[in-house]
């Protein structure tokens, strides 16, 4: 079983910074407790409306059975609206 790291950026439209970081860390909480979810952070970054996660999960499995909760899907319909493009999500390979 190979783990699975995940960074995934968030950048809010002018004016929903807020809301789009309440959104998202509604997620926090229940994710960290779902299969196969090693953590799962949620940062803030310096620049105005732009967030991070921070993500390692067991398994492709689960980070797929993870993007396909109905309250992921729920809070990314609702990000639509408050993003100002597509979350950008990169899984990870380490550099040895």
């Amino acid at each position: 079983m190979e783990i699975v790291r995940v960074i995934a950026r968030a950048e809010a439209r002018d004016g929903k910074a807020e809301e789009l970081k309440l959104l998202l860390r509604s997620l926090v909480m229940p994710t960290r407790a779902e299969q196969g979810c090693r953590y799962y952070e949620f940062f803030e970054s310096n620049l105005t409306g732009v967030f991070y996660f921070n993500e390692l999960w067991n398994s492709l499995d689960d980070l797929k059975a993870h993007g396909s909760t109905q309250r992921f899907l729920d809070v990314m319909a609702k990000a639509k609206e408050l993003l100002r493009a597509p979350m950008e999500v990169n899984l990870l390979s380490e550099v040895e």
